[in-house]
């Protein structure tokens, strides 16, 4: 089978986690092909050339001409999706962009055959106020186990990790940090991503990194002194349709983890057994925070059990079943429900759009050439004696 993997950006981590990476290892296990495409790249021929179009987060005029020019073709869609789009709290970052493009959400969901969805509960969210086509569950994984000893936790100084592509829900977690901070100097708030800024606005002293792909973050996560994961999430239906996706990858990498006690983390974690769970007050977080820094031991036993779980519950086996599922249910739904044909203005809509793409794609390749030369040029001038 010949598989086409599409997003906005197919090397963003939520492409990565969600399409890329599982959609590979289908590929890898099953003798499977995959291609995978940005939304802006994608041609006519690689539709032309794949069984199965997967489409990750379409929300643009582009995203939906690409799966219904799939489908007349005969071949068949499967849409992905892992947020509540429609509901996305004002500290996301891109909720404006989103919001702007939230109309081409049902249309195409329209065109797709089958739904790719991270959990049963942001289904049933989605499901009260669009029309979803037929829907499997597909669970975020954790990484297979590497064979590395878990992280050391010892009586010394403990890393506090923060890590997130967005803002963080910090209201009642900063004033319990800055008592634990005052008290223990020599603890390390370590923090990756765009959080960073609002730690050294509230006047912490942190170690800021930027973003990282999965697995150096994962590798730099294990090489931590003391490394204990902290997870706040506001009481949200946005945060409660996420999957536990940052609790899967501490705790297959043996980091124990602090999370806010909502969903969806309130529904996988049970509290001083597999992690912490902490009510999303400043008197709660102080009190978890103190109690996880001077019990090394209990540190070293919540990551033991965390990762023995996610390799037993949560591995890589239990989402290539699913992906399986959703891609022959998809090949079904083509077969016994074959989209209706285009009419006149909607052919001629293609026509122009099949003629404009033609001439961006020329575009794109000059403009491509033309930036390969000057680099070509660059090195050779920094070469020159």
């Amino acid at each position: 089978m010949k598989l086409l993997a599409l997003a906005g950006d197919i090397t963003a981590l939520v492409a990565q986690i969600r399409v890329a990476s599982p959609l590979q290892a289908l590929a890898d296990a099953d003798g499977h092909t995959l291609v995978q495409r940005s939304f802006h790249d994608c041609t006519r021929a690689d539709l032309a050339a794949a069984d199965v179009l997967v489409v990750q987060r379409g929300l643009s005029a582009r995203a939906w001409r690409l799966q219904r020019w799939m489908r007349q073709r005969g071949g068949a869609v499967v849409y992905d999706i892992d947020d509540l789009l429609t509901e996305m709290p004002p500290h996301i970052s891109n909720r404006a962009a989103v919001a702007a493009q939230l109309r081409w959400l049902p249309r195409c969901l329209a065109e797709s055959d089958t739904l790719s969805v991270s959990t049963a509960r942001l289904q049933q969210m989605l499901a009260d106020s669009l029309t979803l086509p037929p829907a499997v569950v597909v669970p975020n994984h954790a990484l297979p186990p590497d064979g590395r000893p878990l992280p050391a936790q010892t009586a010394g100084p403990v890393s506090l990790l923060f890590a997130s592509t967005e803002n963080l829900a910090v209201d009642a977690l900063f004033p319990a940090l800055r008592a634990v901070q005052q008290a223990q100097p020599e603890l390390q708030i370590v923090v990756v991503g765009p959080p960073g800024a609002a730690f050294e606005a509230a006047g912490f002293q942190v170690q800021r990194h930027p973003l990282m792909p999965r697995a150096a973050f994962l590798d730099f996560a294990g090489s931590l002194p003391n490394p204990v994961g902290v997870v706040p999430l506001e009481d949200s239906r946005f945060a409660a349709g996420k999957s536990a996706v940052k609790w899967l990858y501490y705790a297959g990498i043996g980091v124990p983890t602090l999370c806010s006690a909502v969903s969806p983390y309130a529904e996988v974690l049970a509290h001083g057994h597999n992690g912490w769970l902490v009510p999303n007050t400043a008197a709660a977080w102080e009190a978890a925070l103190r109690e996880v820094l001077t019990d090394p031991a209990a540190r070293q036993r919540v990551a033991q059990t965390a990762r023995d779980e996610v390799q037993q519950r949560h591995g890589l086996g239990l989402t290539l079943a699913a992906w399986r599922q959703v891609i022959a249910l998809a090949r079904q739904q083509r077969d016994e429900l074959p989209p209706r044909a285009p009419t006149p203005g909607e052919r001629l809509q293609d026509w122009g759009a099949a003629l404009a793409e033609t001439s961006l794609g020329r575009l794109r390749a000059f403009n491509r050439a033309r930036l390969a030369q000057r680099k070509l040029k660059k090195q050779g001038r920094s070469r020159a004696p």
